[in-house]
C-alpha cells in the first residue's frame, strides 16, 4: 500500500462501520466467511489478523478465546480498532493485541512467533500487487499444521456486472476486468489489483497449497447493491440461502465480490 493509500484508509476509518460493516449484508458476508475459517482452527489458536480494519474480526476471534494479534498499515483503522478493544470485556481484551504491519513488506517487522492462522478479510491485500513478497514473509510465521486464510476480489464480479449494466453504467460495470482501477477520495488514489485464484497460487509458489476456494458475495450483492436487499428483507434470506448452497461450487466460486482462499504451507 503506498501512502496516499494510508490517506484513502484513514479517512475511510470514521466511517467504515456505518457504511459498510453495520449493514445487514455485510453482517452475514462476514460471519459466512468467520465460520468457514473457524473450522480450520484448533481449540485454542494463535491468529494473525493482516489488515483489520475497525477489528470486527479480530475483536471476534478473541471473543472466541483465540490470541490475535491485529494489524494493519493505517493509523486510523488502527485507531478504530484500539477504541473497540477498550470497550470490550477485559477478557476479550486481553487476548488482542494490535501493531502496525505493513503487508507490502516496504515497512515494519512481522509480528514475532508462529501463527496457526494468517487472516486478511475483505480485500485488504487487493491494495498489493505482487503478493509474492507477502507469502515470504508470512512463511516462516504460519504453523506447519496452520492455515492462511484470504478473502481477495477477483476480476469478475456477477452483482457489478450486470447491477451497473442494467443501469447503464459500463465502465464500472467492466472495471476489473483488466486486473486494476483506482479508488478515488478527495485527492488520495489508491491502485487495486483484482488477483485471480490462479495468480494467487503462482504468487504463493512452492510454499503453500490451496486447500479450498469459496465465493464470497455471489448472490448476496455486493456494497454499491446493499440497499436492494436492505428494502427487501425477503429477498435478502431467498439469496443468502441460494449463496450459503451454491456459492462454493464452481463456477460461482469465481463469481463472488470475492472469493475465500484457504492455503496450507506445503509440507516438506
Amino acid at each position: 500500500m503506498n501512502v496516499s493509500g494510508k490517506s484513502v484508509f484513514d479517512q475511510l476509518a470514521p466511517g467504515y462501520d456505518l457504511s459498510f460493516s453495520e449493514r445487514l449484508p455485510a453482517r452475514w458476508l462476514r460471519q459466512r466467511v468467520l465460520d468457514r475459517v473457524s473450522r480450520c482452527l484448533p481449540g485454542k489458536a494463535r491468529i494473525l489478523d493482516v489488515g483489520c480494519g475497525t477489528g470486527d474480526d479480530a475483536i471476534w476471534f478473541a471473543s472466541q478465546g483465540h490470541d490475535v494479534v491485529a494489524t494493519d498499515v493505517s493509523a486510523g483503522m488502527l485507531d478504530v480498532t484500539r477504541r473497540k478493544r477498550a470497550a470490550v470485556p477485559r477478557e476479550v481484551r486481553a487476548k488482542l493485541a494490535i501493531a502496525r504491519y505493513d503487508a507490502a513488506g516496504r515497512s515494519d517487522a512481522l509480528p514475532k512467533g508462529e501463527f496457526d492462522l494468517v487472516f486478511s478479510n475483505f480485500g485488504a491485500l487487493n491494495c498489493i500487487q505482487d503478493l509474492r513478497p507477502f507469502f515470504e514473509d508470512i512463511h516462516g510465521h504460519t504453523a506447519s499444521s496452520g492455515t492462511v486464510a484470504l478473502t481477495l476480489m477477483g476480476p469478475f464480479c456477477l452483482w457489478e456486472t450486470i447491477g451497473f449494466a442494467v443501469r447503464g453504467d459500463w465502465h464500472r460495470a467492466a472495471r476489473r476486468w483488466n486486473g486494476h482501477s483506482t479508488y478515488k477520495l478527495d485527492a488520495a488514489v489508491q491502485a487495486v489489483w483484482y488477483h485471480t485464484v490462479s495468480a494467487v497460487k503462482a504468487m504463493a509458489g512452492h510454499r503453500f497449497e490451496v486447500l479450498d476456494v469459496s465465493g464470497v458475495g455471489v448472490f448476496v450483492p455486493s456494497t454499491e447493491f446493499f440497499p436492494v436487499c436492505e428494502a427487501r428483507p425477503g429477498l435478502f434470506r431467498s439469496l443468502a440461502k441460494v449463496e450459503s448452497k451454491i456459492g462454493a461450487s464452481w463456477p460461482f466460486c469465481r463469481m463472488g465480490d470475492h472469493f475465500l482462499i484457504l492455503l496450507r504451507p506445503r509440507r516438506t
